[in-house]
């Protein structure tokens, strides 16, 4: 897997003002929703900001980064991979856990398909495939997220409780997780399942992938 070089933006990107990062980021997303990662034009996105090409350097090291930056901050802005940790702490029977599961993955794929430019970006990303430099890049991007640390707190409590496995780290099946999410994601942008079907196939998948092996 290959790993970022450091925290994405720049550091200095959090300095930028607030009306011109705006305009960074609703330009750039539109450019890659519509455009994809690869067909996207870094200089044009710079053009259509009205900022210099130095400026541009000066907040992101290259293309990736700034894609990789939309993605967040699109997840970030629509809340929609949020989980509720504290209903979770209240659980120690198995069968309710998984109950809850199910209607936690099923509610944070639904929000996501509420919301179509951060649908957009997430099929853009999928069509690059799971063993894309970028993707992985995201992924480890993601793992600095409180929505991961806060998935990680309810297996961690599964595994407490006994509805979850403790024969794999939980870091490795998360990750075996996000391939089979890629997965599911180009399945749809080829058509071949719908969003109710990605919403099943995925709870399948996570239930089967980490659940107490008897």
């Amino acid at each position: 897997m290959v790993e970022p070089h450091g925290h994405m933006p720049l550091a200095r990107y959090d300095s930028i003002d607030v009306v011109l990062k705006k305009r960074i980021l609703d330009v750039s997303k539109q450019e890659f929703a519509n455009h994809g990662y690869e067909d996207a034009s870094y200089n044009k996105i710079i053009q259509k900001i009205g900022i210099s090409k130095g400026s541009m350097y000066y907040y992101f090291e290259n293309k990736e980064d700034l894609f990789i930056t939309c993605i967040l901050d699109e997840v970030s802005a629509t809340g929609s991979f949020s989980s509720k940790v504290v209903s979770f702490s209240k659980i120690d029977d198995i069968e309710m856990y998984w109950d809850s599961m199910k209607v936690l993955c099923s509610r944070q794929w639904n929000n996501a398909f509420q919301h179509p430019l951060l649908m957009s970006l997430i099929r853009q990303m999928a069509s690059l495939g799971s063993e894309h430099p970028i993707v992985c890049k995201l992924n480890v991007e993601c793992e600095d997220l409180s929505e991961y640390g806060d998935l990680i707190s309810i297996l961690v409590h599964g595994v407490h409780i006994g509805a979850i496995r403790n024969d794999i780290p939980l870091s490795v099946l998360t990750r075996m997780s996000t391939v089979y999410e890629v997965w599911l994601l180009q399945e749809l942008q080829n058509e071949l399942v719908d969003e109710q079907q990605v919403v099943e196939k995925f709870f399948e998948m996570f239930k089967q992938l980490f659940e107490t092996r008897r």
